[in-house]
């Protein structure tokens, strides 16, 4: 019995010892998978994570092949990127010529095409284009348009409206991150252009020498501090101010405003809420309430108040009325950036901007801006949705990156004014509150036969209107039935 008990004992503790040892190999085993999948995991967490790589937004423009074709674009300077172009120098060219320059290259591979810029005088654009697409053949694929000649040719049917080529996927109709239409006119859109940051903005230049020499208030001021505070009174207030005989000999030595009559009488009917031609409606609009009191508001100011100086008492001297304000005598005077890009070095004041004042019936969030000049497609281009596809990727230079584009434009816009807030201004302005007047490019329109009598004092603002309000309308009515 004792050696059963005995033996039964020593069964028990080898069992007891297996068990142990069967549950210490285990757990060394499961520390162990543990550990590995710790490790595994640290791992896949120390892997670089795969980067890929930004897509280029113009890869959304399919590829074709133009068989060698070379691409025409004509204007009066360099207003795209070309073959003939030198490669520029990474050393001292800008990043927007680079740029370009690159982008050149790679739209001509894309496509297996040249882009050939034909330089040709202003003068020779009209009659050119006129020509060439009366006879079936463009002189050129793409022409690039001043203003000036624009409606006409829109009017005689020298253009194509944009929605005979624009494709679903274009950048004008969707993003509009490189190019944009530049709005409908006579009912369709005709032209393009690359977006850009805004500088057609028309201004009242002001000279603030004047300004604290007669210790006045600054327009800017008045403007920041409340917009409709700076309107016609207080306009009219300042320039009395600044016209002065200072030397007693009976004539005027410093004059409130000087500046050609079209731009000053376009400026002041946008900043009353008027309009002088109507385009959408297809009317002149010289009748209009708002119109007349911008008309007799002019008036007042050559006649009345006489602040006005009038070179050779000639309101249509151009140079010589354009130009008076380099003198520094003038008080106010029109302003357009590259107005000032050609006088800046040699004026002899300070000087900012302001909106034009607003007129008793307009808006101070409303005011003129020029009409920016255009690409346009010919009548008669052959294959517009390819040519037009080139030329929009042809703009579209800068990628995803605008400071490319946009950098430049802001250096050269730093140069014109005197401070970091005008310029801002100045963009803000254009972009935001440009309102574009047609009325100069309607062939036969007699505003200034209007203007021309009201400021001789030949004719009353109403007698003028009377006299000449039908043969507006019949120049806008000859120049829409040719776009009909």
């Amino acid at each position: 019995m004792k050696k059963y008990f005995r033996l039964v004992s020593v069964l028990m503790m080898v069992i007891l010892t297996l068990s142990f040892t069967g549950c210490g190999k285990k757990d060394d085993v499961e520390t162990t998978d543990i550990d590995k999948a710790d490790i595994t995991e640290t791992e896949k967490k120390e892997e670089p994570e795969k980067v890929e790589e930004p897509k280029d937004p113009r890869d959304k423009y399919e590829a074709f092949d133009l068989g060698g074709k070379t691409i025409t674009v004509s204007g009066w300077w360099d207003v795209v990127a070309h073959s003939d172009m030198e490669e520029p120098d990474p050393a001292t060219a800008l990043p927007e010529e680079i740029a370009k320059y690159e982008n050149l290259k790679r739209v001509e591979e894309k496509y297996n095409c040249k882009i050939e810029m034909m330089i040709i005088s202003w003068d020779e654009i009209q009659p050119k284009l006129t020509t060439s697409v009366m006879s079936g053949e463009p002189y050129a694929d793409v022409v690039f348009l001043p203003s000036s000649f624009s409606l006409p040719a829109m009017a005689n049917d020298l253009l194509m409206p944009m929605s005979e080529y624009l494709s679903s996927n274009s950048d004008a109709k969707t993003e509009q991150i490189a190019v944009q239409s530049l709005g409908k006119i006579l009912g369709d859109e005709y032209l393009f252009n690359a977006i850009g940051l805004p500088n057609n903005g028309i201004f009242l230049g002001y000279n603030k020498n004047i300004i604290q020499d007669l210790g006045l208030q600054d327009p800017r001021e008045v403007y920041n501090g409340n917009k409709t505070d700076w309107n016609w009174d207080k306009f009219i207030e300042l320039a009395k101010a600044a016209t002065q005989d200072k030397d007693g000999d009976g004539v005027m030595d410093t004059y409130g405003y000087s500046g050609f009559i079209n731009t000053g009488l376009a400026s002041l009917v946008v900043a009353n809420g008027g309009s002088i031609f109507d385009d959408a409606a297809g009317k002149q609009n010289l009748d209009d309430p708002r119109t007349m009191e911008t008309i007799e508001f002019i008036n007042k100011m050559y006649n009345v108040d006489k602040v006005i100086y009038n070179a050779e008492n000639d309101i249509w001297n151009y140079d010589a009325n354009f130009n008076a304000y380099k003198e520094g005598n003038i008080l106010f005077f029109p302003v357009l950036s590259w107005m000032l890009a050609e006088a800046k070095a040699s004026l002899p004041f300070e000087y900012s901007i302001v909106p034009f004042p607003v007129g008793p019936s307009g808006s101070p969030d409303i005011c003129y801006a020029a009409a920016y000049d255009g690409f346009a497609l010919p009548k008669g281009t052959k294959d517009p949705e390819k040519i037009y596809q080139v030329m929009e990727e042809l703009l579209w230079f800068f990628g995803d990156d605008p400071a490319i584009r946009d950098d430049s434009t802001m250096e050269w816009l730093q140069t014109l004014y005197l401070t970091q807030e005008d310029v801002d201004f100045s963009i803000d302005v254009s972009a935001n509150n440009g309102k574009i007047e047609l009325y100069e490019y309607v062939p036969n329109f007699p505003m200034g036969d209007i203007i021309g009598n009201v400021t001789s004092g030949e004719m009353t603002v109403s007698q003028a209107v009377e006299a000449y309000k039908q043969v507006a309308q019949d120049a806008v009515d000859e120049l829409l039935s040719k776009a009909k």
